[in-house]
């Protein structure tokens, strides 16, 4: 498998793993923010929270480009890095872009 495959499916599965702790994340926020709570469950929801991993956190997600696989670059509005956002401008593909430094 080459790079752009393999940076898009470690992306996948990522991203698949982030769905399945964000709601327990979610809810161990809530105790904790919760001044009713018994300080032992409070506690408890402490160390689950810190057992989870960071990973699994919104601001650890990548978006790749879906042309290259690249990680780093890329455009959250057309999921192209810029390197290759470059080249599709230059040779015309893209329509409403223009390229101001060309």
């Amino acid at each position: 498998m080459d790079r752009r495959g393999r940076n898009i499916q470690k992306d996948f599965i990522k991203r698949k793993s982030f769905l399945k702790n964000e709601l327990k994340y979610i809810i161990l926020k809530s105790i904790l923010s919760n001044t009713n709570v018994k300080p032992i469950v409070r506690g408890f929801a402490i160390f689950k929270l810190n057992s989870l991993r960071r990973r699994n956190r919104i601001s650890y997600q990548n978006s790749p480009c879906l042309m290259t696989g690249r990680i780093g670059g890329g455009s959250s509005y057309t999921q192209v890095s810029r390197h290759s956002f470059i080249k599709l401008a230059t040779s015309g593909l893209t329509t409403n872009f223009r390229i101001n430094s060309w």
